[in-house]
């Protein structure tokens, strides 16, 4: 009990311990902060990126394939909902009698794209491809202006005259003036045969009319990818055969996502297979297929985790020097105690006590703190831009409504496990130092 006693004592008479307190609570409130803020905005993009791509897609398909056969392999798998034929391309959009270049959107960032006029062209069926993905959804968004809708949502993508229909990503018409009805052109390459059977890459360019808009959470997808019907790519690049380059899948059931697209790369490379041995088309989840994109801000969180587990040890550090202190000015109390009974063993416990209180009390008011500032993170930022007009994170930039946040309870126990086993370790060190001092010898300094 005397144990207990002293280290509370010890405690509240050194008003210099509340330093150590106040380090441990920092660094955990930012190790909970900031972690549930990167988690919460990963989920966010996670989920951005889903709503602009399908659940499955089919890709890397060898030139020439058709749809028909490809269609019947993908729709006898039982988890398949719907699919959808794209044609993939690429290209420079212009304006007619303009040389391409780069277009003039002020504040774009990689995470935007549409910063550059080199866009993938996707060619698509808009019936399937809203049966198979969220594009009809993309089309009537309420963020899009009735000015610059499809004229005909039902039909967003057919030819006005002599010149194909495009969709061009919402703040990308905005930056660079587009209206429906503007005319633009595609220009664009094409392998071809020349009379003496060699193949030379030949300039296609391809008559655009701006029909409407489209726009997707995911500002990236939106800025560097164009939709115009199929069938104006296969007439242009492939002298109209029904070819595909790539397929839209829908699952009926996500739970086995994975388990589907493993299923449908051996479906593909059966509809594709010439004989020859070679593994041609996958099927990747949305997740798959943008995993470098995921796991950068992946990468970023994990960076985060560990500066800030830095910052913990520093604030270690800070107790270990007060605790150390307090040793060295206890020396007299610690030969008392010798000489009234007490053993090493119960001196350690005492200067253990104090650390491990410090510690605890740190750890309380980072979580505390630490999980209300995360919930509230939207309402501090606004306080803070109203109070010194300084915006900590811009929700335009990364296209949110409010700045997102995500508590994990895993999380919250380990910074908790981490900040304990930092403090032990802290308060070990000036312990087992109180435990070595001879008793004569603290007693004759007294």
């Amino acid at each position: 009990m005397y144990r207990l006693f002293l280290a509370l004592r010890y405690l509240l008479t050194r008003p210099i311990n509340l330093l150590g307190v106040f380090g441990i609570a920092l660094s955990v409130w930012a190790l909970v902060v900031v972690v549930s803020l990167f988690s919460g905005f990963l989920a966010v993009i996670a989920r951005h990126v889903h709503g602009a791509s399908a659940d499955v897609t089919v890709s890397g398909l060898p030139p020439g394939t058709g749809w028909p056969g490809l269609q019947a392999e993908l729709r006898g798998e039982t988890n398949v909902a719907a699919v959808a034929p794209r044609v993939v391309h690429y290209g420079l959009l212009h304006r007619p009698g303009r040389r391409p270049g780069p277009p003039a959107l002020p504040g774009r960032t990689a995470l935007h794209g549409g910063d550059q006029p080199f866009l993938f062209v996707l060619g698509v069926d808009p019936a399937a491809e809203s049966q198979a993905t969220g594009f009809a959804g993309w089309l009537v968004d309420p963020v899009i202006p009735a000015e610059l809708r499809a004229a005909d949502p039902r039909e967003p993508l057919r030819d006005r005259g002599d010149r194909a229909a495009v969709l061009v990503g919402l703040d990308r018409m905005r930056a660079e003036g587009l209206r429906p009805g503007d005319e633009l052109v595609l220009t664009t390459g094409t392998m071809r045969d020349r009379e003496d059977g060699a193949r030379v890459t030949a300039q296609v360019q391809i008559p655009l009319v701006v029909a409407g808009a489209f726009k997707t959470q995911h500002g990236g997808f939106d800025g560097n990818n164009l939709f115009v019907g199929i069938e104006v790519l296969r007439r242009h690049l492939f002298d109209g055969a029904s070819v595909v380059q790539e397929a839209a899948v829908r699952v009926a059931d996500p739970q086995d996502l994975d388990g589907t697209a493993a299923r449908l790369s051996r479906a593909v490379q059966r509809a594709v297979d010439r004989g020859d041995q070679r593994a041609r088309g996958i099927a990747q989840t949305w997740r798959q297929k943008n995993a470098g994109f995921l796991e950068s801000v992946e990468h970023q969180r994990a960076l985060l985790k560990i500066v800030l587990v830095v910052i913990l040890v520093t604030a270690a550090f800070l107790m270990l020097a007060t605790l150390s202190m307090m040793v060295t000015e206890k020396t007299a109390d610690i030969g008392i105690l010798a000489a009234m009974g007490g053993t090493p063993l119960g001196t350690t416990q005492v200067f253990l006590a104090c650390g491990l209180t410090i510690t605890g009390a740190g750890v309380a008011l980072g979580l505390g703190t630490g999980c209300i500032t995360a919930v509230y993170l939207e309402e501090v930022r606004q306080v803070l831009r109203w109070a010194t007009g300084i915006d900590l994170f811009p929700l335009e930039v990364y296209n949110l409504d409010r700045v997102p946040w995500h508590l994990d309870p895993w999380w919250l126990l380990q910074v908790t496990l981490m900040a304990f086993a930092t403090g032990f370790l802290a308060s070990a060190l000036p312990a087992l130092r109180a435990a070595r001092h001879d008793p004569l010898v603290s007693l004759r300094n007294a």
